[in-house]
């Protein structure tokens, strides 16, 4: 039975008592003799005790239930998002109102054992600036030392707390204070209180508080586990990076030919990606691609990867092999899967007449037909042990004029309207 369907039922029950007695009521008045009158005195008595007990009930099922409701929400905005400091100043605000409180805190423990404020809010729902961070320190040692929940309704005049230098010089009153704990290890704590005010919280509202205590602690512990989580993957990034460098710089070393060439077209060909408006999540396997673009040559051997004349057939069509290279030595490794299209396709050419596969037109990857305009317009204007590079009106205009045959047109389009071809 959920928490509506139970108010309603008691109401309800409440409702039919409270008719019962009326019944007998109207039927004591028709009665005559002292014995009646007593009765009939008794249950007015009994009925207006009825009364007050269905006001009272309905009235603490309603809070409870509102109590029930805000804490189904705070478990709901805890789970809805990794961002932890604004779902916890959401939550927090929720339970300042909730409780009437005029401040919140939640205080995790430092790795030296201290306790910091994560989060402070005030009735106005905005953060609480430092100059304003007055708490109880006696009752937050308190609830660290035992693990307990610790509730007063006027911290001035309680035993426990009252000659606390803490609670005397800020005025304190009425405070709750719950533990944070992940298992049995305490992690934290938080706290609301109300300086204007005693007698503001309930048992109800301790049991509340600790509720979401509870619901807040695994939000923390997740949030962490989850920071550690992309801190792991930021350091193993780092490290695919580094290896796919290392790949590169042994291919440059090799080909001292084309040295530095690998490095610009892929700053270039990011930068064409992102001028024409591919999606950032797919820049970094554009990136990949074009940084990886042409590791299949090493498996080419020397004598024709290096030779210093030209080609015969047969060599070329053993260098016209390095995509189909690439994708055997690239496609075993699952995190560069979705990097491969550079590297097996940046050869094909839009009107089939590529290698190694002859796609044509749509067929050939989107990311392969951006670093295609990019890969000639690097080698065309470089300069080679053989020839002096072209001068970049001159290969502005053979890209150009290839458009349609040899590139996606629109990728054209878009590298001639960049400009800025500069690395």
């Amino acid at each position: 039975m959920n928490q509506s369907t139970e108010v309603q039922s008691i109401q309800n029950q409440l409702g039919s008592l409270d008719k019962l007695v009326t019944r007998l009521l109207l039927r004591a008045a028709r009665e005559k003799g002292d014995r009646a009158a007593s009765i009939l005195d008794e249950l007015s008595e009994l009925s207006n005790s009825v009364s007050t007990l269905k006001l009272s009930v309905v009235n603490h099922l309603q809070v409870r239930q509102r109590q029930f409701g805000a804490l189904v929400g705070v478990g709901s905005a805890i789970n809805s998002s990794l961002g932890l400091k604004r779902v916890l100043n959401e939550v927090m605000d929720a339970l300042v109102s909730l409780m009437g409180a005029e401040r919140g805190f939640l205080m995790l423990r430092e790795s030296n054992g201290e306790m910091k404020v994560q989060t402070a809010r005030g009735m106005d729902q905005v953060d609480i600036g430092d100059e304003t961070l007055a708490i109880s320190n006696t009752i937050v040692q308190h609830v660290t030392s035992t693990g307990e929940a610790i509730m007063t309704t006027n911290a001035q005049s309680d035993p426990r707390f009252g000659q606390q230098l803490s609670v005397t010089v800020h005025h304190l009153l009425s405070i709750l204070c719950a533990p944070l704990k992940i298992k049995d290890d305490l992690i934290g704590v938080i706290y609301v209180d109300n300086r204007i005010r005693m007698g503001m919280f309930q048992q109800s509202d301790l049991e509340l508080m600790s509720a979401f205590a509870n619901q807040a602690a695994v939000a923390i512990d997740n949030a962490r586990l989850f920071d550690d989580l992309q801190e792991s993957n930021a350091e193993l990034e780092k490290a695919y990076q580094a290896t796919l460098e290392g790949w590169v710089r042994a291919l440059d070393y090799r080909d001292k030919e084309t040295e530095g060439h690998t490095q610009r077209v892929t700053t270039l060909t990011e930068r064409l990606a992102r001028f024409i408006g591919i999606h950032e999540d797919e820049l970094i396997h554009i990136r990949r691609g074009a940084l990886l673009h042409d590791i299949g040559k090493m498996a080419i051997p020397d004598g024709i990867l290096l030779k210093p004349g030209g080609l015969t057939g047969e060599e070329r069509e053993i260098i016209q092999r390095h995509p189909v290279y690439a994708h055997e030595m690239l496609s075993p490794i699952k995190f560069l899967v979705p990097a491969l299209d550079i590297p097996y396709c940046h050869h094909e050419k839009w009107d089939g007449s590529g290698y190694p596969r002859g796609l044509k037109g749509e067929k050939i990857p989107f990311s392969a037909r951006i670093f295609a305009v990019v890969d000639v317009w690097d080698a065309l204007i470089s300069d080679r042990p053989y020839r002096r590079g072209i001068p970049p009106a001159e290969v502005l205009q053979s890209i150009r004029e290839k458009a349609g045959n040899h590139f996606d047109s629109r990728v054209v389009d878009a590298f001639l309207e960049m400009k800025d071809y500069s690395v």
